[in-house]
């Protein structure tokens, strides 16, 4: 789904999970405990993984290409996933660049409002604001 609302490419392409340190062993076969803070490496996924971290992992070999999130190197994005794991039990969400297929990286607000305007997405979390499409 959000292949087609944003990125536009193949199912090939998959997208990664940003995962609290604490919670990485729950999804991640990781017998060496290889660090993996920046979504570069794949790992095989445990059963839980393909229970609840689907949309974020290859579907062809059911791997993921985690970022680990650490408390003391990204407090706020920690504590968006810490808040979520209160809500749904689950310890990370899926993580992907903004930024339509072909396109560079997001870099400021008027490239963060082009995409949401030429994208499928309804929503946009800027700052302390909520934007909506009607």
């Amino acid at each position: 789904m959000i292949n087609d609302q944003i990125k536009s490419r193949d199912f090939w392409m998959p997208f990664a999970p940003s995962i609290l340190a604490e919670r990485a062993h729950d999804y991640l076969i990781n017998p060496k405990n290889v660090p993996a803070p920046y979504m570069i490496l794949a790992f095989h996924s445990t059963a839980r993984a393909k229970r609840e971290l689907r949309a974020a992992m290859h579907s062809y070999d059911m791997t993921l290409r985690p970022q680990i999130v650490e408390e003391r190197w990204n407090p706020a994005y920690y504590a968006l996933i810490k808040q979520f794991e209160k809500l749904t039990g689950i310890g990370a969400v899926l993580n992907t660049s903004y930024n339509l297929h072909g396109e560079p990286v997001v870099c400021n607000v008027a490239d963060a409002l082009h995409v949401f305007s030429n994208s499928g997405l309804e929503y946009l979390s800027l700052g302390s604001f909520l934007l909506r499409k009607r």
